[in-house]
């Protein structure tokens, strides 16, 4: 009979937690869409435009994609380029958990792995995760990792490195690696 009773108390705990799912779209989903503003024929079109573009053609073009994200009010990068981005950074799913797990509750530019132009764009997020336990930063962070699969060198049809652009600087082949100076 306890042991009975200890499996149906396992069970309701275990039932009533929340997913990772659940969790992101309670915090994160506010912010940082599930989707990118492009799928990847889309990005495989707008990268080949490009190619073939003058240096006029190619300003406007990301004018005019500046102008969709603003009035799209995007407030954060979508999650699924968060998500890339952090797993070139973070060789493992280890790191990666603990990484986001720590960031969420901890957020700053001088740890962050965002782009200059994301930080330009949208600021340092807010600390969501001092409102979470150290169980549900967890279990979100482990979602983020399993749920989005692409990797970084996948974006834009693996030419993300590249890129001739002034804004992305590698270092030891990894787009972006520059830590922002604050002042």
């Amino acid at each position: 009979m306890k042991k009975l009773l200890l499996v149906l108390i396992l069970g309701f705990v275990s039932f009533g937690a929340d997913s990772g799912e659940d969790i992101y779209k309670a915090k994160c989903a506010s912010c940082h869409a599930m989707k990118g503003m492009m799928d990847q024929t889309q990005m495989q079109a707008m990268r080949q435009k490009m190619q073939n573009a003058t240096q006029e053609e190619k300003m406007a073009m990301r004018e005019k994609m500046m102008l969709k994200m603003q009035k799209s009010k995007m407030k954060a990068p979508p999650m699924p380029m968060v998500s890339k981005r952090l797993k070139m950074m973070l060789k493992t799913r280890e790191d990666f958990i603990a990484f986001v797990a720590d960031y969420i509750q901890n957020p700053s530019i001088k740890k962050g792995f965002c782009m200059p132009m994301a930080y330009k764009r949208f600021g340092t997020m807010p600390p969501i995760g001092k409102t979470l336990s150290k169980e549900e930063r967890t279990v979100v962070a482990s979602w983020l990792y399993d749920n989005f699969k692409e990797s970084w060198g996948k974006s834009m049809g693996g030419k993300m490195c590249e890129m001739k652009n002034k804004n992305m600087k590698c270092g030891a082949g990894k787009c972006g690696a520059v830590k922002i100076q604050t002042h």
